[in-house]
């Protein structure tokens, strides 16, 4: 009597090396302890610049692998095919993803989760020999790409020799391409600049007209009414212009908008609550009008906190993967000037 057909998935498994060393019982094993997960082509698999400690074992079809550019494209670092995997970095080091994947046809991947690959290194040293050994390598081919293409990017974009620095692989600048602009985060951050800004802005230019005496009303009517104007030129605009720099100022437009006019409502809110403590019985003595700003300013800096909370919450991948670069530069610095 011949033996059982040997199972198809072990034997895609035995292709990835550092699973080779495995026997047939613990590779069975670790494919009940995994699940199986389908892509459409197209459809990207992990991102570059983002987290997550599961490993990957493409069990059909083929996948490509690629970084973003320095013009904002893609970069295409290779194909993998069956046998091949990825995600291992991340899962040793717990760093966000340095590149992204994305399926070419239908893929099935065999998605192993991180537990189970951490304890699959403890019991089997051998497995975290030849994944070091394999890392390494794939690293440093890596690497070698991107800084080829890197500096042909600030070569052709930039003669002089001090451009050369301004495309870095692990720059904020690249993370603000990746994880913002790529992915159309821009317009609400720009929006959100302009509201918090313009709101502060006239928070000081009203203050410093009190200090020197001057009448605010004029300049406070100005703000409101070109608030207005701008919100309907960006509301109108916004469903004419689909080019993305015109968009982006459209954006900023609406948040300056938003901050004139909110400004000014909470003033009139606050004479509608205070009218009988500010407003006098002689119509020609006019009711002070700083007064009214002054018991406004707890409920603005409340709001902008608020405003602060839930944009960094938006945008906390690249705030996370910012802070990263800068802690590590950070560290750099502070090792050459101990040596």
């Amino acid at each position: 009597m011949s033996g059982a057909p040997p199972d198809p998935r072990l034997e895609v498994l035995r292709r990835v090396e550092f699973l080779a060393v495995l026997e047939e019982e613990a590779l069975s094993e670790l494919c009940a302890r995994s699940r199986r997960v389908r892509y459409r082509p197209g459809e990207r698999i992990l991102g570059e610049l983002e987290a997550g400690a599961d490993v990957f074992v493409v069990m059909e079809g083929r996948v490509e692998v690629s970084v973003e550019s320095g013009a904002g494209g893609r970069y295409r670092l290779g194909e993998l095919q069956p046998g091949a995997a990825f995600g291992e970095m991340s899962s040793l080091t717990g760093e966000l993803h340095s590149a992204s994947v994305d399926a070419i046809t239908e893929v099935e991947a065999l998605v192993i989760p991180d537990a189970e690959f951490d304890r699959l290194r403890e019991r089997r040293p051998e497995v975290a020999v030849a994944l070091v050994r394999l890392l390494g390598e794939r690293l440093a081919g890596a690497e070698r790409a991107v800084d080829e293409l890197l500096e042909d990017r600030a070569r052709a974009d930039a003669p002089e020799p001090a451009a050369a620095g301004r495309l870095r692989r692990g720059s904020i600048s690249r993370a603000w391409r990746e994880l913002v602009v790529n992915r159309r985060r821009d317009l609400g951050f720009l929006a959100f600049a302009g509201f918090v800004a313009t709101l502060l802005c006239v928070r000081v230019a009203v203050y410093v007209s009190f200090r020197l005496g001057v009448v605010a009303s004029d300049l406070l009517r100005g703000a409101y009414l070109t608030g207005f104007a701008l919100l309907g030129l960006s509301a109108a605009s916004s469903l004419l212009v689909f080019r993305d720099p015109a968009r982006r100022i459209i954006a900023l437009a609406y948040g300056i908008a938003c901050a004139l006019i909110l400004n000014e409502l909470g003033v009139t809110l606050a004479f509608d609550i205070f009218f009988k403590d500010i407003h006098t019985a002689d119509p020609t003595v006019p009711f002070d009008i700083e007064r009214l700003y002054r018991r406004t300013e707890p409920v603005r800096a409340v709001l902008v906190a608020l405003l602060v909370l839930v944009q960094a919450a938006y945008l906390r991948r690249f705030y996370r993967r910012a802070g990263f670069v800068l802690a590590t530069r950070l560290r750099r610095l502070w090792v050459r000037r101990e040596g």
